[in-house]
């Protein structure tokens, strides 16, 4: 009777050990498998001069406007101004 106890109490860290071990390969493998799936960006197409263009166009009038507004908010006439 006393034999299946010592049997569990000895087997116990044994079979921990086994449990842990293939813990560590399934974590392993499961990081494996992620990383072979990573997202990778698209590349980046060509700029194109028209397009940037553009787009410094709406930059300045935004700043123009912006700039405007700030003088409105201060309570200076943009007309006036140096």
């Amino acid at each position: 009777m006393i034999g299946i106890y010592v049997l569990a109490i000895v087997a116990t860290p044994f079979v921990f050990a086994a449990w842990l071990i293939n813990r560590i390969f399934e974590h392993r493998a499961r990081m494996k498998q992620l990383e072979a799936v990573r997202w990778v960006p698209p590349p980046a197409l060509p700029a194109d001069p028209q397009v940037e263009q553009r787009l410094a166009n709406l930059e300045a009038i935004v700043c123009d406007v912006d700039y405007d507004l700030a003088q409105r908010v201060r309570g200076v006439d943009p007309g006036r101004a140096a």
